[in-house]
């Protein structure tokens, strides 16, 4: 059966009308999916002792500082370590910040990162932030002699 030339346009116009909205509604589903994001964790230890000269600890810098000193009770804040990552959308992405410390961090589909904190293999605490947010997510916890510990991470 041969086509007619009126019903090969409206063939075509359908083909081109159909390719049209698949294209939309790939580009919908690719805006609502999970974006890839990066974070900067910092592992920070707060005490009132003055530095100990066998760690090889940073003073804080000040802006942190302020915010932690606001909040916390120690006078002083001194960064353990500080790693920053690629977080690809969906899969989780595990940070060591110290042989006893880590974080495990997942970028969601809602724009909100899941983040695990793992102490000495265990998962102490799970928490969800959203990305949209421009505060920090810190988490925090006691240590021995009256100090603590702080994990502070940005996402950008």
């Amino acid at each position: 059966m041969r086509l007619k030339p009126k019903s090969s346009r409206m063939f075509l116009r359908a083909l081109l009308i159909l390719m049209v909205v698949s294209a939309w509604g790939w580009q919908v589903a690719t805006a609502t999916a999970a974006p890839d994001a990066k974070v900067q964790a910092i592992l920070v230890w707060g005490t009132d002792e003055i530095k100990p000269d066998n760690k090889s600890l940073k003073q804080l810098d000040g802006k942190l500082h302020e915010k932690l000193a606001k909040v916390f009770k120690w006078q002083h804040y001194f960064e353990v370590s500080r790693k920053s990552s690629d977080l690809p959308a969906g899969k989780s992405q595990g940070l060591k910040l110290s042989d006893e410390c880590s974080v495990e961090i997942k970028v969601l589909p809602e724009n909100v990162a899941e983040v695990k904190l793992i102490g000495k293999g265990k998962t102490l605490v799970t928490r969800r932030h959203s990305l949209a947010k421009a505060e920090a997510l810190v988490l925090a916890g006691d240590d021995r002699n009256n100090n603590a510990w702080f994990v502070v991470l940005n996402f950008n």
